[in-house]
């Protein structure tokens, strides 16, 4: 049943999105130049405030959250630890 569970997790796309964007976003935070830092910074920021506000987190909060880099960081590789790497 776990198997299956996450069978599901890893196909579904929402989660694969989620997961190649957090790659992206620790990869370009290591060795990606200025604009491209940012922009995988605004992208992962997007997607995890919605992913937050669909899971009941109100907007103001969710959005405090995301906006300390060291927040956004620790997210971005808890998640990408658990969904594992993402093909692109």
């Amino acid at each position: 049943m776990i198997v299956s569970s996450l069978a599901y997790l890893v196909g579904n796309t929402t989660y694969h999105d989620l997961a190649l964007r957090c790659q992206e976003f620790l990869y370009y935070q290591q060795q990606g130049p200025g604009e491209q830092r940012q922009l995988a910074e605004d992208m992962l920021f997007n997607l995890l405030v919605e992913y937050m506000v669909t899971a009941g987190v109100p907007r103001p909060q969710a959005e405090q959250f995301c906006t300390d880099l060291d927040n956004l960081t620790e997210l971005a590789m808890r998640i990408s630890s658990t969904l594992g790497p993402a093909a692109a």
